[in-house]
Formats: structure tokens, C-alpha cells, sequence
């Protein structure tokens, strides 16, 4: 058996190890694709403006500290920098020279007017891999919308999707989780590991740009091909109703589905017609979930599970996330990480990663404010204490 425990280690080898990473995010997309950087052992410096990034702000807070902030950045470095001022700029252009990746998310075109754009930045590191990460891309008629998560998921389809999945709803859901954002921080994510093992093979660096909306539209298989492809029968993969909560059950296969019969004590359904083969199956698949609700609703919902996982059917229960912190499976794979920052320690998810020769685990420092401003201008750039006085004066670092 593997030793997890060791490989989450907080030392050890990591695949990123030696990879130096600038970070010019804020808010989610960039902050998660620069923390799962992080976990593979990057060493990420984080730009941050004067007033520290956006998201230093957003709640829950515990006093003046931000618990979002706080998971999505744990691992990675500060530094304080007004980039409106061209003696910062030049810091970070004397920086790029010693790091392998640049992560962006500002509106296209900002980076440019900051003198901070691919092709001012390599020409002083040509190798630089660059990811700019925006809602619709860096050029194009809508490149120059403001986007968040919430557009983004209304303008790309994918809030009507889960509406047409809610018989009865008359209008979209407020927008949960920010899938939006995390969909767009995972392939920037994969865009950086795939550049990087290129320049590996070739020496060659590259940009990459990814859209929030073109990560959205990837992900939609199914509901992208139904959109041009009508089909009158629209699977429903929802709960079912038990006497005292939900539950969910997926009698994908025909054996699974012959399983679900049993446990049921429907038998009879082997017989009908609608459930005869694998694709009538599909076609009324509705019909297969309001039989088996039919017979949920008599019975309590561990009671339900206990008769449908004693049978093999896959099937679970609906839970608060509050209700992982013990469960047994999350544990064993130390999926529940601590992290501490200025309000002591904080509960995070774990990367989520495991290999079996590399260790993969979030970094348990969540960095103040420009905490590695000294650590940066003196030991990177080595700046003596003259130079470092006139930036200050220069308002390089704000005001």
C-alpha cells in the first residue's frame, strides 16, 4: 500500500521543484492555478498591489484575514508593488531574467499598457512560459468585456443547462460555486505543466491564453452535442426522496440495473419492454429513477443505502460540506489540510494529487502582505539599501 502520509509530506521532492513562478493574479482563476503550481513545489511570488489583492477582502473573514484568501494562496510569497509605477515594472522585468512562468489575470491589454506583456517580457528570459487567463480571451469583438464567474457561466450556456435539468424551474438557479473560475484555473493549469514540458524538450518558451468562456464550453460534452443534436429524451441524474432526506442512486450498466431490480423487489421490470436494452434503457431512464423513488420514499435514507450498497448499485448520500471533516476516505488520502495565517490555523482541501515518487501537498504558510519585500530586493536583486530607499521614495511599493 502507498504511504500517503508520506507523500504529503511537507518536504520532499515535488515535480515543480526549481520551477520559479511570478504571479499577477487575483481573485479565483488565477489564485487556484498558481496554488496547485504551489503544491507541486513551485516557488511562487505573488505581485500584489498596495492594498494587497481583491480577495484579501472577500468573506468568511476571521478579523481582518480572509479565509478564501488564505486557501487559495497558502505556499506562495509576497511581494508589495505598485505596478502603475515604472520603477516596479522594472523590478519585475529584472525579475522574469530568474523565473520560469508568468501567471496573469488582468483584463487583456493591461499588461500591455503596463509594459509587462509576453513580448516585453522575453526579451528578457525568451524561455518564459506566459499564461494570461481573462473571461473571453486576449483579442476578438467581446475581448474587452468585464467578466466574472457568473456572467461568464450565464453568457456560456451552462446556468440554462442545470435549469432544463430542474423540471419545474421557471428561472435560472443563483450561481453556486464558481465553477467559472476553477474550470479556467485547471486547464491554465494544464496549458503551464504541457508549455513547460515542452520547453523541456525543445528550449523553446510560449504563451498561452486561456478563456474563461472557452473552458466553459469545453466542459459540456454532452449538453454541447444535445444543443445541436435535439434528443426528446433528457436523462435526469437527481435524488430521490426518502422518508427523511435525499439520496442518489445510478444503475448505469445492465448489470447494475438487473442489481437495482432486486434490491428494489421489482423483478418485473426485467420484463418491460422500456428497459430491454442498453439504449431503451437510456431512453427511459426517468422511468427506472421513479420506480426506484417509488420505493425510496417508503424507507429512511440509510435504510436505502444500506439495501442498495449491500446490492452493489452505486449510490450515495447528500452532505453538507461541513460533513466531510470525518469522512473516512478523505482522511485516508489527507485530503483535510491546515494552513495558518495572521488568525492561526485554518482548514483547507489538500492538493488534489497523488503520485507515487513526487510528494504533492499544500504549503502551510499563508504569506502577509508583502512579507518578502526585504527577502525579494535584497537577496534576489540585491539591492543595496540606497537603491532600495529611492523605490520607496519612487512610490514603487505604494504610498
Amino acid at each position: 500500500m502507498t504511504d500517503l502520509t508520506a507523500m504529503r509530506a511537507a518536504d520532499g521532492p515535488r515535480i515543480f521543484d526549481n520551477i520559479r513562478v511570478l504571479d499577477f493574479t487575483a481573485i479565483i482563476a488565477g489564485a487556484y492555478c498558481t496554488r496547485m503550481l504551489a503544491d507541486l513545489g513551485a516557488e511562487v511570488l505573488k505581485i500584489e498591489p498596495p492594498g494587497g489583492e481583491l480577495l484579501r477582502h472577500v468573506s468568511p473573514m476571521r478579523g481582518e484575514f480572509s479565509t478564501v484568501f488564505a486557501a487559495l494562496n497558502s505556499g506562495k510569497r509576497s511581494l508589495k508593488l505598485d505596478l502603475k509605477h515604472a520603477a516596479a515594472g522594472e523590478l519585475c522585468k529584472r525579475l522574469v531574467k530568474n523565473y520560469d512562468v508568468v501567471v496573469e489575470n488582468f483584463s487583456p491589454g493591461v499588461m500591455q499598457r503596463l509594459g509587462l506583456d509576453y513580448a516585453a517580457l522575453r526579451e528578457h528570459n525568451p524561455q518564459l512560459v506566459m499564461c494570461s487567463i481573462s473571461g473571453y480571451g486576449q483579442d476578438g469583438p467581446q475581448s474587452g468585456l468585464p467578466a466574472f464567474a457568473p456572467i461568464v457561466q450565464a453568457l456560456s450556456g451552462y446556468e440554462l443547462v442545470y435549469q432544463m435539468s430542474q423540471p419545474g424551474l421557471t428561472r435560472p438557479l443563483n450561481m453556486g460555486p464558481p465553477v467559472g473560475d476553477t474550470t479556467a484555473a485547471l486547464q491554465a493549469f494544464g496549458a503551464i505543466s504541457a508549455a513547460l514540458y515542452y520547453r523541456q524538450r525543445t528550449g523553446n518558451g510560449q504563451y498561452i491564453d486561456i478563456a474563461m468562456m472557452d473552458s466553459m464550453l469545453s466542459s459540456m460534452h454532452r449538453d454541447f452535442q444535445l444543443a445541436f443534436n435535439p434528443d426528446p429524451n433528457l436523462r435526469v441524474y437527481g435524488p430521490l426522496e426518502t422518508r427523511n432526506g435525499f439520496i442518489i442512486a445510478m444503475p448505469a450498466t445492465q448489470p447494475q440495473f438487473e442489481k437495482l431490480t432486486r434490491a428494489i423487489g421489482r423483478p418485473d421490470m426485467l420484463e418491460d419492454p422500456r428497459f430491454a436494452t442498453q439504449r431503451s434503457r437510456f431512453e427511459h431512464y426517468n422511468d427506472i429513477m421513479a420506480l426506484t423513488e417509488a420505493w425510496t420514499r417508503t424507507r429512511t435514507a440509510d435504510e436505502a443505502l444500506r439495501a442498495l450498497t449491500a446490492a452493489d448499485v452505486p449510490c450515495g448520500r447528500y452532505r453538507r460540506i461541513a460533513d466531510l471533516a470525518d469522512d473516512p476516505q478523505l482522511k485516508h488520502r489527507h485530503m483535510m489540510a491546515e494552513v495558518t495565517d495572521g488568525a492561526g490555523p485554518l482548514k483547507v482541501p489538500n492538493a488534489p494529487f497523488l503520485f507515487s515518487g513526487t510528494h504533492a501537498a499544500v504549503r502551510p504558510e499563508v504569506a502577509a502582505l508583502g512579507a518578502h519585500n526585504e527577502q525579494v530586493l535584497r537577496e534576489e536583486l540585491q539591492l543595496s539599501d540606497e537603491d532600495i530607499a529611492a523605490l520607496k521614495a519612487s512610490g514603487a511599493f505604494g504610498r
